[in-house]
Parts: structure tokens; C-alpha cells; sequence
């Protein structure tokens, strides 16, 4: 019996190992014919009204993963890029054939309060053009809205929705659940206000952790009222009590009708549905194939893209956008290898005279972050100049990497500081002896059965922890001291851990000025004397399969195909390809599963960090 079992299993293994096998090849071969394909013509239609339409998450730069997500689900919106969404407006104030702008934010995900005002003020540049600005929507998030509300013409759908809610938020913490559990928890920290930590010791906010964080969103708050007051040319009053009254009123002002309510406070300018505004809007542009002349941003950015220019003097944009960890890239992590090879490849390349580090970073590792700062302090030993431009978030080890620049500048609502360091440590001991588990072993010295996430720390181990942490601090106390002009103390003072907006690092002497990306690379030019220079991206080295996922997904006018032409690939692939083998071959849970596993293969990372990759994979699958 045991045979037979055993057999039957062989096969079973052999059957998936070699359905895997030619399932990837089809894959390939669908993903190749594809490619080579001819596309549809591209150009930009006379008098036409581009569509600026951010989806996804804004991203710094052009991001791989989840890529076999996107070319299985098409209904995942592709991320954008911030260089995209910026040379689109651009380009078309100047273009003679745009005719006019409509925003359409239905598909946008993810942006920072610092992206939602360099994205805002390059529309009201767009603005100057006099050219008519269109936005719909049959539903505006807040920050789809902020974007919207610089348009000369908002339309909401009847049944539309608009709310304006503020910047807040809820925490969860575990300290009753872990002490249910028998799980102890160590935090270590050298400042006050850094309360990451928190979670885990306690059931509620800290006073201090609680007053920092709301003059921080109180300041996002006051500036993002400013701006939409302005835009809308109402009171701040006006947007406020719209926010604080919106159940009260929409019950008593508008039978909980949301888009009268919007209507009858100036937030909107009509109320009506999706072909009455492509009417309005063809009023403008004209008709073709049957609706309103129109380019999509991506495609009109991928047109108009200039040839490489034969200037030979460039400032190298480097991204760092994510957790700081050490390795190399993955999703949502700054690899200190990855980050470390850029900025050395902008230092050997005699063309880059300048460089600007655009940082989009809550901070992580603070050994990775002084690895990355040692590599732009090198940088800048070469004789090249450098400049930090923080984008939504560039706080503890994103702080810690600009202390290497000659400038730093910030959005106002950049989210920076939290000059602090902690540690959380994790034991199990507790929960071992309840579940009746014993641990017990020998050592020829104090800390030979030391850092045991079974075992608690002893009083050598949190003397070491503790020290540690103050000794990081005090080094990112005088990192921050020599690179601002201050005393320590002075550091100290603004540190502990606080978080500031752009607006209040400037005052505090944390940053050197206000501005978005392009001024930093003019700066970063000025310092290098350069007159007639080129920005130019140094991007992550994908591998060929990266390369050709990204040409077929990403909306950046850089890739090969825009996304029109992607939209009319990704359907043939889907359709051809994908969908009948997903979906007659998989059950749901082994195509997510399997989906993970595309995900991990087509990743850049190599060596340890993939088998680290797969682990998490494996994870996804379990628990999906």
C-alpha cells in the first residue's frame, strides 16, 4: 500500500513539475509575441485635451513589483512616476496642439501630501497657459480632490461622493494581547518623542508621541485648507466647516444628497453625469471616434520626448524611495547596496557633474543609512556637488543620508526629522513557560546564551541594547550638528525623536529652503557651475525580463510603449494567453499563490536576498 501511495505521489510531483514548466514557457512565449508586435500608431492628435490621470501610487521613480500582478490583473492600476506626471504639464502649457487639461484622479491610490504640492503647483503653472482645466469624478478622494480643485471646471456625478475628512488616524497596540500571549517586549530609545515603540508597551498614545503628531497634521491640515480655499476661491472657513459639519449638513441641508451638499458649498461647479461633461469638454477639443480629441498623459509624454541631447554636462537624479535596509532592492526597501552602487556609478561617470538624491524615505537601518552616507560623502570628495531634495517623507535614516548634502531642500509638507534611534526587542520566554516548554544550555561566558528571541535579555544584554542605542544618537546628534552648524545640545533640542513638516524644519535650520525636484537639480547645477546641463536618472539595473515587464506596464514616457499602446498588449496577452490558462488550469488560491511565486522569479534581487524573497512569498501564499 505503501508503494502504491508513494507512487501515486511521484507522479503527482512529476505532472506539477513539468505543468509549472510549460506553463512558464507559454508564458514567455505569449510575453514575447507580444512584445514584437506591432503597435498601434501614436501621435498627438491637433486641439486635443490631454488626460492627466495619476494612478496607482505616485511613485519617485519607475518601480518593478508586483509585475506578474499587473500582467495577470488588469484591473491593478499601473504605479506613476512624479518625473511623468511633471514633464506632461509641462510640455503641453507650451504645446500649440493641447488644447486644454482634465484631471482624472478615479484611479490614484497613493500620494504624499509633499507630491499633492509639486503636482499642484505644476498645475497652476499649467494654468498660466490660459488653457481651460476640466476635472469628473464620480467619486474624489481627498487627495484626489486637492488635485482637482485646481481646475476651472469640477463636475461631480449625481450619486458622486466628496468627502474631506483631515489628516489622522488610529493605531493599534498589543501590549494586553502580547501579555495574554506571554510575549515580552523590550523597547530601547534615545528620545523622547520617538514612539515607534509604543505599540508594543502600551494600550494608548504617550502624551509626548500625541502632541507631536498633531501639530505635525495640523500644519498638513492648514496648508492643504489653504490650498484648496484658494483654488476654489472660498474661505479656509468654508472648507473647515464642510469637514467638521458634513454629517449634520448633509442630513439637514441636502436629504444626504453628497454631491448637492458639494454643490451648494462651492466645491464643485456641476453636477452631472459622465457624457454631459465629455460634451463640455468636446466643446473645447472637438470629436473623435466618437468622444471628446484626447491624449493620455502617458502617451503624450512617450510622443514628445526629446531625443538624447547632445549636451555633454549632466546632473544625475538618484532615488531613494523606501525603508532603508542593508542588500540590495526589493519592493518598498532602499537596498544600501543597490542605493551605494547608483551613487558610485554617478561618481565614475565624467559626464555627472552634479547630483541630486530625491528622498522618499520613513528611515530603517541605521548601519545601512551611514553606509549610503559614507558613499555621498565620497561623492562629494570627488569634487561633485550634491543636493538633497525630500519628497513626502524624509525622516530618521532619511534624515541621516542628507546630512552628506551641500543643500537640502523640502516641500512644506515634507514630513523630516525624527533625529532619534529605538530598538524593539522581542521575547518569548513567557509563552515558552506557558505552553510548558523548558530552555536551559551551557556558556563559557556572560552573553554566550545572549540575544535568544526565546529567552529575555538579562541586565548585561539591556545595558548593551541600551548603550547602543545612546551611542547612535549621539553620533546622529553630531552627523546632524557638523552638517547644519549647530551645537549638539541645539540638535538635541529639535531630536528627540520629533517629526517636523517642511515648513517648520526651514524655521528650525533643518533644511536649507522650500522647493520641489527641479529646483534642487538647478541648485545642484549652480553649484557645479554648469549653464547648459541635462538631468538624467541613474536607474536600479534590471535584468532583461525587468526591462521587458517595464516597457510593457509602466506609464513613464521613458518606456518603449505608452499606455494606450500597453492597454491594447496587455488585452492580447490576457486575452490570449493568460486568462484561458489561469483560469481552466488554476483554482483561485494556486493562481494567487503561483502569482507570488512569478512575482519572486521576476525580481530583480539575486543570491541570498531571493531565497529571503521566497520566504516571504511562501508567507503571502499561507496567509493570503
Amino acid at each position: 500500500m505503501k508503494r502504491i501511495f508513494a507512487g501515486i505521489a511521484q507522479v503527482i510531483d512529476t505532472i506539477m513539475r513539468w505543468a509549472g514548466r510549460i506553463l512558464f514557457l507559454l508564458l514567455m512565449v505569449g510575453l514575447a509575441f507580444v512584445l514584437f508586435s506591432s503597435p498601434p500608431e501614436r501621435r498627438v492628435p491637433d486641439g486635443a485635451v490631454m488626460v492627466w490621470a495619476p494612478s496607482g501610487v505616485v511613485t519617485e521613480e519607475v518601480s518593478l513589483l508586483p509585475s506578474a500582478n499587473a500582467l495577470l490583473d488588469s484591473n491593478v492600476p499601473v504605479d506613476s512616476t512624479m518625473s511623468a506626471l511633471l514633464r506632461s504639464l509641462d510640455r503641453a502649457a507650451m504645446d500649440e496642439q493641447i488644447s486644454g487639461l482634465v484631471i482624472d484622479t478615479r484611479e490614484l491610490l497613493g500620494i504624499t501630501p509633499a507630491q499633492l504640492e509639486d503636482l499642484g503647483n505644476a498645475l497652476l503653472s499649467f494654468k498660466d497657459s490660459g488653457k481651460p482645466m476640466f476635472a469628473y469624478g464620480s467619486y474624489f478622494s481627498q487627495a484626489g480632490y486637492a488635485l482637482a480643485s485646481y481646475a476651472d471646471d469640477i463636475t461631480l456625478h449625481p450619486m458622486g461622493n466628496l468627502m474631506l475628512t483631515g489628516f489622522g488616524g488610529d493605531q493599534l497596540y498589543f501590549r494586553d494581547l502580547l501579555d495574554k500571549l506571554n510575549v515580552r517586549v523590550d523597547i530601547f530609545r534615545a528620545g523622547e518623542y520617538k514612539s515607534a515603540g509604543e505599540p508594543y508597551v502600551r494600550m494608548d498614545m504617550s502624551e509626548e508621541s500625541r502632541a507631536a503628531s498633531q501639530a505635525l497634521v495640523d500644519d498638513l491640515w492648514a496648508s492643504y485648507r489653504s490650498r484648496v480655499a484658494n483654488n476654489r476661491m472660498i474661505t479656509e472657513q468654508t472648507v473647515q466647516g464642510y469637514a467638521d459639519e458634513f454629517a449634520v449638513r448633509l442630513q439637514n441641508e441636502a436629504n444626504g444628497n453628497i454631491a448637492r451638499l458639494a454643490f451648494e458649498h462651492d466645491l464643485v461647479d456641476n453636477i452631472a453625469a459622465a457624457d454631459s461633461f465629455r460634451r463640455q469638454v468636446a466643446a473645447v477639443s472637438g470629436v473623435e471616434n466618437g468622444d471628446f480629441r484626447q491624449i493620455h498623459y502617458g502617451d503624450y509624454v512617450a510622443i514628445t520626448d526629446p531625443l538624447p541631447s547632445p549636451v555633454s554636462d549632466k546632473v544625475a537624479v538618484i532615488v531613494a524611495e523606501g525603508t532603508i535596509m542593508p542588500g540590495e532592492d526589493l519592493t518598498g526597501i532602499v537596498g544600501s547596496e543597490s542605493l551605494i552602487d547608483r551613487i558610485s556609478r554617478a561618481q565614475m561617470d565624467a559626464s555627472v557633474k552634479a547630483a541630486v538624491l530625491r528622498v522618499n524615505s520613513p528611515g530603517g537601518s541605521a548601519l545601512a543609512s551611514e553606509e549610503i552616507r559614507e558613499a555621498l560623502s565620497l561623492f562629494r570628495q570627488s569634487g561633485k556637488p550634491l543636493v538633497v531634495s525630500m519628497s513626502g517623507t524624509a525622516a530618521s535614516g532619511g534624515y541621516w543620508i542628507a546630512t552628506a548634502a551641500d543643500q537640502i531642500l523640502a516641500s512644506p509638507s515634507t514630513v523630516t526629522g525624527s533625529i532619534g534611534v529605538i530598538g524593539v526587542v522581542p521575547s518569548l520566554e513567557g509563552a515558552m513557560d506557558a505552553l510548558g516548554i523548558g530552555l536551559d544550555g551551557v556558556s563559557t561566558t556572560e552573553l554566550s546564551r545572549a540575544g535568544n528571541v526565546l529567552r529575555a535579555p538579562d541586565e548585561n544584554m539591556q545595558m548593551i541594547y541600551q548603550a547602543t542605542i545612546d551611542d547612535t544618537y549621539q553620533r546622529f546628534m553630531q552627523l546632524v550638528a557638523n552638517a547644519r552648524g549647530m551645537t549638539v545640545a541645539e540638535v538635541d533640542a529639535i531630536g528627540q525623536g520629533r517629526v517636523w513638516s517642511g515648513e517648520q524644519a526651514l524655521e528650525l535650520g533643518l533644511v536649507d529652503a522650500l522647493g520641489n525636484q527641479q529646483q534642487a537639480v538647478d541648485a545642484a547645477a549652480n553649484l557645479a557651475g554648469l549653464s547648459d546641463y541635462e538631468a538624467v536618472y541613474v536607474q536600479p539595473e534590471f535584468g532583461l525580463l525587468d526591462q521587458m515587464l517595464l516597457q510593457l506596464l509602466s506609464t513613464d514616457g521613458r518606456m518603449a510603449f505608452s499606455p494606450a499602446t500597453t492597454q491594447w498588449l496587455g488585452a492580447r496577452f490576457i486575452e490570449r494567453f493568460a486568462s484561458p490558462i489561469w483560469s481552466s488550469l488554476l483554482p483561485i488560491a494556486q493562481r494567487t499563490g503561483l502569482t507570488d511565486q512569478l512575482n519572486w522569479l521576476l525580481s530583480p534581487v539575486q543570491g541570498a536576498g531571493q531565497m529571503q524573497r521566497m520566504a516571504y512569498c511562501d508567507s503571502c501564499m499561507l496567509f493570503r
